[in-house]
């Protein structure tokens, strides 16, 4: 009876383990958000999660409630984190290289040690707190000193799709894209009011639907300058 009760208590345990950590076979799973490199995670409710350590590199993460979320030592890499709530968040230690905040929600937010590098600020600025210096080499025969020179920032890939409008009088567009050489890229609607990016993800943007032709273009940036521009035309007629 002892050894059947014990084997009893040790399945309970062990099932109720699993069941808590979604299991040992796969990545950690928050409200439907699967916790792993470049997820797709927009306006989650993470509020109070522990992801700690956590790979998140190029995660979708915008508009997401981080509330209390522990994300610290965490690598967010060219996360998607604009319109996110980050309020209490935990992000000590934590990567932020080229991760886009714009329109982001930041307050009580921890940030000892993380690291600030073509991170995109709230306001669209860009953040090289944590850059590493430039490296520069010389050489001691001829006493020229020769800086590492800085690739132009390109679009390796856009995609912009169809503006759906039925009765509205705006409708939206979504659009994805990828530059390398790039900390950041913005997006603007006929060349008004450009928004700052991560330099790769996905977002939508509010196009009129006038019947008109309108034009959206995509600028890749980096600590050189502005990339190639690339624009498409999106209609309502």
């Amino acid at each position: 009876m002892k050894l059947a009760l014990q084997v009893l208590l040790t399945t309970v345990v062990a099932t109720a383990a699993l069941a808590g950590c979604g299991g040992s076979d796969g990545p950690q799973t928050v409200n439907g958000c699967v916790i792993e490199p470049s997820t797709s995670c927009a306006s989650v409710d993470l509020s109070g999660a522990d992801l700690s350590g956590a790979d998140l590199t190029r995660a979708t993460l915008s508009g997401t409630n981080l509330e209390d979320t522990d994300l610290s030592d965490s690598n967010l890499t060219e996360a998607n984190l604009s319109s996110a709530q980050i309020v209490g968040t935990d992000l000590s230690g934590a990567d932020l290289t080229s991760a886009n905040l714009t329109g982001a929600t930041i307050t009580g937010a921890n940030l000892d040690g993380a690291t600030l590098c073509g991170t995109t600020r709230t306001d669209g600025t860009v953040d090289d707190t944590s850059c590493p210096a430039t490296t520069e080499t010389t050489d001691t025969a001829t006493t020229e000193t020769t800086t590492t020179a800085v690739s132009d920032a390109e679009l390796t890939s856009l995609d912009v799709g169809d503006l759906d409008c039925g009765a509205a009088a705006t409708g939206p567009v979504t659009v994805s894209w990828e530059a390398s050489n790039a900390t950041a890229v913005e997006i603007a609607v006929d060349g008004l009011s450009p928004a700052g990016f991560g330099p790769s993800g996905s977002t939508t943007v509010v196009v009129p639907c006038d019947g008109e032709s309108h034009q959206i273009t995509v600028t890749p940036q980096s600590d050189a300058g502005p990339g190639q521009a690339e624009s498409e035309d999106v209609s309502s007629g």
